[in-house]
């Protein structure tokens, strides 16, 4: 009985934290923050293509569009949106989100509940194998 609860305290443990670091390399806190705050019409102010090689090493062309929007503050503010590709031409007006703190971490990519909610499901899912294996450790020993 011992086994399976230091077992199930190792293995909560290991999905919380596969959890927080699965959402940090998602931009998860960063792209939450931009969701939850404003949204603004930007203009494309131009498409940078950049030069690339996929896993098997044939050359792909990524296109990257900097952004300008204008805050409610009367800020203006231009980014690189390099999380998304946008299929975008220079002039063109997208939806962005940012936070009211940080409109230079904004964002044109659209709330989406997998990345709303990867650390939770992540979490909760380890934490459910854990309870589920440890019982059948107790009840195995």
């Amino acid at each position: 009985m011992v086994i399976a609860a230091v077992y199930f305290v190792i293995a909560t443990a290991a999905a919380v934290s596969l959890a927080r670091s699965l959402d940090r390399q998602m931009e998860g806190p960063r792209l939450r923050a931009a969701w939850a705050g404003r949204t603004a019409e930007a203009r494309c102010a131009g498409v940078r293509a950049e030069e690339t090689q996929d896993a098997d090493g044939i050359p792909v062309t990524v296109s990257h569009a900097t952004l300008e929007f204008r805050t409610e503050a009367g800020r203006t503010v231009a980014f690189e949106e390099r999380r998304r590709q946008l299929d975008v031409a220079e002039g063109d007006l997208v939806t962005v989100y940012y936070a009211e703190g940080a409109p230079g971490d904004a964002t044109a990519q659209v709330p989406a509940f997998g990345t709303r909610r990867a650390r939770e499901l992540v979490a909760g899912l380890g934490c459910a194998f854990a309870v589920v294996t440890a019982a059948f450790l107790a009840g195995m020993l």
